[in-house]
């Protein structure tokens, strides 16, 4: 095997299929494997629970295949002077990689021992651009689950319907539901892994590009440009969300986004000091007063609201509140609530693109 490419590009390929390599070392699984075609390079990479792959152009001048450690060959390319990169093999289990004056002789793994890449049949697909799936992405994955006691809510689950793609993300004390048009004929409903999908935002463009989401059995393929990431689907019943969602509310009060998020950020100062970072809500008609106390000292803050309904008070986490205000791109939001024991909605005033749903503290008397 042997090509000639630009730095610039491989680094890029590299860098994009090396997200799905195992960190296990001495194992065919480390490895990415080149496959040197009459045109082109395909690189894989896999762990088997995340498979990655993707095209880039070479002048290639032999054909073959080699398996090549990703952690060691992605560290060494970063440091080679920005040139064309040239691959030979040598004798049966060698890469020569050299770069200008710079020359790297890798031993390689079998390239027969790398796993082959599932193939979807049946496969049922959906289609939306690039930057609206990272949105959607990033607007929800921060409320998944971390630990694996309910394994099931550690992914997102995609709500596909004709015409329109939802996507869930809860954690038993927040929940993210973000809803978006999309191209889709087809009604299925399937859990995909966080740590797939914080890939898969990476990995796709800020573009109206679509990006291509197939679903067939228990694995997924999300398909952008001249990159295909395949995963395997969670597999369980997951929680009927809307049954989740409030269906009116007592109290709703709207708020500018960044001023409540600086009060609070504020507020969380003192609240992690010894308080379990919980911050009192108290509503009234035009103000809401943030206030948080502890043994370091109390802070009390007012800022202005618009309030339809009942006085309240209310108190929360408030990593769980600014978690959600920094993944509002809205100037205002509409934070509705009917107790002080029941969950809050924060949602954008006359639309369902997005509802957060967060569960308050419950107060100690005083």
């Amino acid at each position: 095997m042997q090509f000639t490419c630009a730095k610039e590009d491989l680094l890029t390929a590299i860098g994009t299929v090396n997200r799905a390599a195992s960190k296990m070392q001495k194992t065919i699984l480390e490895c990415i494997l080149f496959s040197c075609g009459e045109t082109g390079i395909t690189l894989r990479a896999t762990d088997i629970a995340l498979s990655i792959k993707t095209e880039m152009n070479a002048q290639v001048e032999q054909t073959g295949d080699a398996a090549i450690p990703a952690k060691l060959l992605y560290e060494i390319i970063g440091r080679f002077p920005e040139s064309d990169v040239t691959f030979k093999s040598v004798g049966e289990n060698s890469m020569e990689i050299s770069c200008l004056n710079s020359k790297v002789v890798l031993q390689q793994m079998d390239a027969d021992e790398f796993p082959i890449f599932p193939a979807l049949e049946d496969k049922e697909q959906i289609k939306l651009p690039q930057c609206v799936l990272r949105t959607m992405i990033n607007q929800t994955l921060f409320a998944a689950a971390v630990n694996e006691d309910k394994p099931i809510l550690t992914g997102l689950l995609f709500d596909i319907e004709p015409g329109s793609l939802t996507v869930v993300a809860l954690d038993g004390y927040r929940m993210a539901v973000r809803r978006q048009a999309a191209i889709s004929d087809i009604a299925r409903k399937c859990v995909i892994p966080s740590r797939t999908l914080r890939e898969v935002s990476r990995i796709i463009s800020d573009t109206e590009e679509n990006v291509k989401i197939s679903i067939s059995g228990n694995m997924a393929l999300f398909e952008a440009g001249n990159t295909e990431i395949y995963t395997r689907l969670l597999e369980g019943e997951y929680i009927n969300y809307k049954n989740l969602l409030p269906a009116d509310c007592a109290t709703s009060v709207k708020v500018e986004t960044n001023m409540l998020k600086d009060s609070l950020e504020r507020a969380s100062i003192l609240a992690r000091e010894g308080n379990n970072n919980v911050v009192k809500f108290e509503i009234s008609e035009k103000n809401l007063e943030i206030t948080s106390n502890s043994e370091m000292g109390n802070i009390d803050e007012q800022i202005p609201v618009i309030t339809e309904g009942k006085d309240l008070v209310i108190a929360f986490n408030a990593k769980y509140v600014l978690d959600v205000l920094k993944n509002v791109e809205e100037s205002e939001v509409l934070m509705q609530y009917n107790t002080g024991v029941s969950p809050c909605v924060v949602k954008q005033e006359n639309s369902d693109a997005y509802e957060y749903l967060i569960l308050p503290v419950q107060l100690r008397e005083e």
